[in-house]
């Protein structure tokens, strides 16, 4: 008969074995669920109603900007992730959603987070990102597991 210490401790090491990823590996199953989360978080992003089709600059079409919009697309399109790497670029495995560009990131902030003197529509989407992202929540785990399954 094992005692009881030297059970745990065997316990323990099966546990360790059968949850050990590599980063390559992690960066497949969080991929998987950073695929459900932009599809939500796109659905989710308000649209202007802006046409940026020839590239049309909101106020930004200068020298400073080396003649160059700043703004070319909506910013629903610029929801973007790499699967296995985080917001530095590094592979760890974890994948981080996020927009292509500081710019958006920063639009971003301020249509989740608001301004002073908002209008009623901006209002109606105050943290759009952070109801994505409990709405996605689920759904994320789910494909996670999906994909872990099939590793």
């Amino acid at each position: 008969m094992v005692d009881f210490d030297k059970g745990l401790e065997v316990w323990l090491k099966s546990l360790e074995n059968a949850t050990d990823l590599t980063a390559s590996k992690k960066g497949k199953i969080t991929g998987a669920g950073a695929a459900v989360l932009s599809q939500v978080i796109k659905k989710n992003t308000p649209v202007s109603g802006e046409s940026y089709v020839h590239g049309r600059s909101v106020g930004h079409n200068n020298a400073k900007h080396g003649k160059k919009p700043r703004k070319t697309k909506h910013l629903r399109d610029s929801i973007t992730f790499k699967a296995g790497f985080d917001h530095d670029k590094l592979p760890t495995g974890d994948t981080a959603v996020g927009f292509d560009s500081t710019y958006s990131a920063l639009v971003a902030r301020y249509v989740n987070n608001g301004t002073r003197d908002a209008s009623p529509k901006q209002i109606a989407n105050l943290h759009f990102f952070d109801k994505s992202q409990v709405e996605a929540g689920k759904a994320v785990l789910k494909a996670e597991a999906e994909r872990m399954k099939h590793l």
